[in-house]
């Protein structure tokens, strides 16, 4: 259900400026964008971020504080919380122009939009970067590092995670329906110091510059897979499944179980496109998507959006069964009785929204999800468990997905 009224910790006002800088960043590449406006969010205030990568013309977004926010779960989770938002916006038209979103992977949990008091974007790269709702925003923050990890905690260890896809492969292999399962894993990461989210967002975008990077209340991110983008009457979506470290890249063109997985995830979005109000549809791939520290099989399904909009077509599509499996339902049954840990948000949605129906949504992949205090952090990482899986290929993979957030810890 919709929370009774919107929760309200600040009031923007309906000041607009244009960013002045010492650096020009109208046309800064994303993750340089960030790392510089980064720095004005307040000390002690952790910001909301979301960069897409520079070849998707997406706005680039830092915000901090909370204006309202809109909780909702189960089915249709995502639209119930636009439909409120987009009904307070209407009575707000000084607001921030967007809601940050992050929803879990269980309909039993709430997910949230949330307007910022604060923020901070730039609509198109080679545009001016826009203040909403602060006058002059001052730098706060200076060039440091990262506190020593002191402390790496196994959820699962490697035993129990054999024993769990073993189970899995046996299901699959004695129920004719249930074709593919997705699995996940977590590692548990203590610093000796609490550890600044837009930082260790900063570094992720620098290095994985191709990929949609957030922080979204602890939740911090850079993923390659976009699961929704609905603006100017057009969606699009970028759907992997099949991965390899990049040394054994060459595998996934020839590997059938590969493909098949792929095949699988492609098809539970296709599938529902109409369910979503979208009509003619153009499907690409697959192609190799080569990623710093792993290969994807990817495919990019484009399409017209009719009478709808980007919260609805979340609800309609996730989880994929690039996160669930196939067919949805009975995947997800097998992950609430196989699956010891909690995922959280992982592998949810997570985006943003405009009051006017678009908004950009991506999975909630290569992330962690950080303590109150920012001293701790839990890392996931799944993999899609088919009949042939292999335990310890599917670890070995788990911990090159992990690899891809834990490095930045790092330095």
């Amino acid at each position: 259900m919709i929370a009774p009224e919107a929760r309200r910790t600040g009031v923007a006002s309906a000041l607009v400026h244009t960013l002045s800088c010492d650096v020009d960043l109208s046309a800064a590449s994303g993750a340089r964008w960030l790392d510089a406006v980064r720095r004005y969010c307040p000390p002690q205030v952790d910001p909301w971020i979301w960069v897409a990568p520079d070849t998707d013309d997406a706005p680039a977004m830092v915000g901090w504080g909370e204006q309202a926010r809109f909780t909702a779960h189960g089915h249709g989770a995502a639209e119930k919380a636009f439909t409120a938002y987009s009904s307070w916006a209407a009575e707000h038209p000084d607001a921030a122009p967007v809601a940050f979103g992050s929803f879990p992977f269980s309909r039993d949990a709430d997910g949230f939009l949330v307007v910022p008091a604060v923020l901070l974007v730039r609509r198109h790269l080679g545009e001016s970067t826009v203040v909403f709702g602060a006058d002059s925003p001052q730098l706060h923050r200076r060039d440091g590092d990262l506190p020593v990890i002191d402390t790496l905690l196994l959820d699962l260890d490697a035993d129990q995670w054999r024993h769990a896809v073993t189970t899995a492969t046996t299901r699959l292999s004695q129920d004719s329906e249930l074709e593919k399962v997705v699995l996940s894993r977590s590692v548990s990461v203590r610093a000796s110091a609490p550890m600044d989210r837009g930082l260790v967002a900063a570094r992720l975008s620098g290095k994985f510059s191709g990929c949609w990077t957030y922080c979204h209340d602890g939740l911090v991110g850079a993923t390659p897979e976009l699961l929704v983008d609905c603006r100017d009457g057009l969606f699009r979506c970028r759907v992997l499944a099949g991965t390899r470290k990049p040394s054994w890249s060459h595998e996934l063109l020839h590997d059938p179980k590969e493909h098949r997985e792929h095949e699988l995830a492609v098809a539970s979005v296709t599938g529902r496109l109409a369910e979503a109000g979208l009509s003619e549809p153009a499907v690409r791939g697959p192609f190799l998507l080569e990623l710093p520290n792993v290969t994807h099989l990817a495919t990019d399904i484009t399409a017209r959006v009719t009478t709808t909009n980007a919260a609805h077509i979340v609800d309609v599509i996730h989880p994929t069964a690039a996160v669930c499996g196939t067919p949805r339902e009975l995947a997800y049954q097998l992950i609430e009785q196989t699956e010891t840990i909690d995922r959280g948000r992982f592998a949810g949605p997570v985006g943003w929204m405009s009051p006017d129906g678009s908004g950009q949504w991506a999975l909630a992949l290569r992330c962690g999800q950080f303590s109150p205090d920012n001293q701790s952090v839990r890392v996931h990482a799944g993999a899609g468990i088919m009949p042939s899986s292999d335990p310890d290929k599917e670890w070995i993979e788990t911990r090159a997905k992990m690899e891809a957030f834990t490095s930045v810890l790092e330095g």
